[in-house]
């Protein structure tokens, strides 16, 4: 075989291949999809699809019905609540009742520990997910599903954020906001003890409030967006200045009140807010031309205070999220710390957090430290920290929360890196990698190969890496190809080793269907195809099996009435390795027949007949039709078979003998590959 026909060869087997096993994306737990930006972020309509998924094998999380098409997301938190939503409502995507299902990252390696589960039981297409004790720093993973089996798209949003004080529901337990970092509430329950608060407001009456207050720190404007959790909810707000003071609720002077109506079905949609475009001071009820359900920004004065009330009129329950724009600030606490030393620090030294933490307005009344993974102390409560150790290596994240004597909540996360502190420890008692057990790939080619490794000595827990890109505690590194691959191990302390291993391809199997053949229309030809190597126990075929002797043996005779492309397969049993090959048979038609130009009807017995004579390619006459010189029909006759002389014409016209003399005829032939073909000429009757 050509090298030209073995590359054909191997290009086919590759599209095959990815076209017939494909993996979705985030189909198994070990190649979770990423996700980089989980501050504010949502996929497109439909980005994410189970179509095609396969069970994972991780058992079924306790709020679910099943587990058949599960895919898999991976998230680093960067601040301690999260807000999931996956939606196949609307133009959202194509998902029945979705399930959701958080757990702590690691590595897909063994039990995997939830901690928050989801489900659509309300057949809104959509489910959210809300997690408020998150690790900064820490990974975690996300595993997507449907109820009864159902596959389809989907569209995914993920908010990570530092949740406020839990808000009140009447303004005088309002939370008070010390910054406009964005937050989701979660849920509203009711309007609170005073339901009179926006009587006199566009809302007209509360169903299920939230409160927030806080203080300008600067003269800039201010603008927000509120996103109700379940986009079919009409969210209402009014916005107040409180010239009392952020204490004093009485004489709340309206500034802005929207109460148009919203969801995710009508014109203004599910959106609304204060806007910079906006010109509308108020909007009230119906969507009314011209509305979109934003009103215009507020210009905050430096020092007044303000009070914002959020209205679900659905009353559904569910809550929202809210992320602010504008020039104004809100006056609260700045957290600050440094590290000392700042840099070049190794695991297990001590290291001091000296507080920079200013509030000049007011008093901090509580102060939380989490120092994060592999500290000691894990947490702190005083002003000024104790110093800390850290006996693992790596990026550590320490969050400082404080609370003001005004019920302010603020947060800063400050990362440190620690370098490893990996002892020079004689040869004997160094972290090893090990290599368990190495699986070549079952077929030339493909991505069958995997390899187990484990650790020795060091301090576990370890982490595993193969061409040393992302670290986990799975030690199982399967999917691979053939290749030279170098696999890492590190512990705690930031101790490494590796190993290189390789994967190695059984011999390739390899179809020849044999050389491009050539006949006339109406032969046959053989056939020859091969395989190597020839000690593989295989089973071949042919394809298509029409027009062939024996489509299942390697020699046989095809007899192809048009030109036709033969696909050799070769399968190897007990494997299921697989090769193809083509050869085409190239077929002439030629379309010569056998007609005569003279007939004796004389009735003695020779040349008495006649008609059109046979060739292989010819099988009938469809219609035969003689006419003499003055254009009349003498004869006709359809669907005689050629050379049948007898089927033909006698040289009579309605039972007498014609005269001699030149007559002309048409015939219509049909061949082996139904084209029809005309034939027409003279004929001459001799007595």
């Amino acid at each position: 075989m050509s090298m030209y026909k073995y590359i054909t060869i191997v290009i086919i087997l590759s599209i095959f291949q990815t076209v017939s096993f494909a993996q979705i994306a985030g189909d198994d737990c070990e190649n979770a999809i990423e996700l980089k930006n989980v501050k504010d972020w949502c996929s497109k309509n439909g980005e994410f699809t189970t179509v095609g998924a396969t069970p994972s094998g991780y058992g079924i999380p306790d709020c679910w019905d099943a587990s058949d098409n599960d895919i898999w997301f991976r998230f680093t938190a960067v601040a301690t609540a999260v807000t999931v939503i996956v939606s196949g409502s609307d133009t959202d995507g194509t998902i029945s009742d979705p399930l959701m299902q958080i757990y702590e990252d690691n590595g897909c390696f063994g039990t995997l520990y939830g901690t928050q589960c989801a489900a659509d039981f309300n057949n809104s297409d959509a489910v959210e997910l809300n997690e408020g004790a998150l690790t900064i720093g820490q990974s975690y993973l996300l595993r997507v599903d449907a109820q009864n089996g159902s596959v389809g798209t989907f569209k995914l949003c993920i908010k990570n954020f530092f949740p406020p004080v839990e808000p009140g529901q009447d303004c005088v337990s309002a939370s008070l906001l010390c910054d406009k970092s964005p937050f989701t509430i979660k849920y509203l329950s009711g309007a609170g003890q005073d339901k009179t608060e926006t009587t006199n407001t566009c809302i007209h009456e509360e169903k299920q409030t939230t409160w927030f207050k806080w203080i300008a720190k600067n003269n800039g404007t201010l603008t927000f967006i509120l996103t109700p959790n379940l986009l079919i909810d009409d969210l209402d707000f009014v916005v107040y200045e409180l010239p009392g003071g952020i204490n004093n609720c009485s004489n709340k002077i309206v500034l802005r009140c929207d109460a148009t109506f919203g969801g995710n079905n009508v014109v203004c949609g599910p959106k609304t807010g204060l806007s910079l475009l906006s010109t509308d001071l108020e909007e009230d009820l119906d969507c009314d031309k011209g509305e979109d359900g934003f009103v215009k920004y507020i210009d905050m004065v430096a020092g007044r205070a303000y009070a914002l009330v959020v209205n679900n009129w659905s009353a559904s329950g569910k809550g929202f999220s809210i992320e602010f724009g504008g020039t104004g600030e809100f006056e609260g606490p700045e957290p600050d710390f440094i590290f000392d030393p700042p840099t070049g620090l190794r695991c297990e030294d001590s290291i001091r957090i000296v507080n920079k933490t200013q509030y000049p307005l007011g008093s901090i009344v509580e102060w939380n430290w989490v120092m994060g993974t592999g500290a000691n102390p894990k947490t702190d409560k005083k002003k000024d920290p104790s110093k800390i150790f850290y006996d693992t290596y790596g990026m550590k994240s320490v969050v400082l929360s404080v609370k003001t004597d005004k019920g302010c909540n603020k947060t800063v996360v400050k990362d440190i890196w620690m370098e490893p502190c990996c002892d020079d420890l004689p040869f004997d008692q160094r972290l090893k990698i090990l290599v368990d057990s190495i699986k070549h790939t079952v077929c030339y080619g493909d991505e069958t190969g995997m390899i187990i490794v484990s650790g020795k000595n060091g301090s576990p827990f370890y982490k595993y890496s193969i061409q040393d890109t992302n670290f986990y505690f799975n030690p199982k590194f399967p999917k691979l190809s053939s290749g030279k691959y170098k696999l890492y191990i590190v512990d705690t302390k930031g101790c490494r080793d590796s190993v290189n291993v390789t994967i190695i391809d059984p011999e390739p199997l390899i179809a020849d269907a044999g050389p491009d053949k050539t006949i006339e229309l109406g032969q046959s030809t053989n056939l020859a195809g091969s395989y190597t190597p020839t000690n593989f126990n295989i089973t071949k075929y042919w394809s298509p099996n029409y027009s062939l002797r024996d489509s299942s043996d390697f020699r046989t005779e095809a007899y192809p009435y048009k030109t036709t492309k033969y696909t050799l397969t070769v399968v190897q049993n007990g494997t299921g390795c697989t090769d193809t090959d083509e050869m085409t048979v190239f077929v002439v038609a030629n379309r010569e027949i056998r007609i005569p130009n003279i007939f004796t009807p004389n009735d003695d017995g020779y040349n008495d007949y006649f008609t059109a004579y046979n060739k292989k390619a010819a099988v009938q006459i469809d219609e035969l039709k003689i006419f003499d010189r003055w254009g009349e029909l003498m004869f006709e006759t359809k669907n005689i078979p050629l050379g049948d002389a007898r089927k033909g014409w006698n040289g009579t016209f309605k039972g007498l003998k014609v005269n001699p003399g030149v007559y002309v005829y048409l015939a219509m032939v049909r061949f082996l590959d139904d084209e029809v073909i005309p034939y027409a000429g003279d004929i001459t009757v001799w007595r």
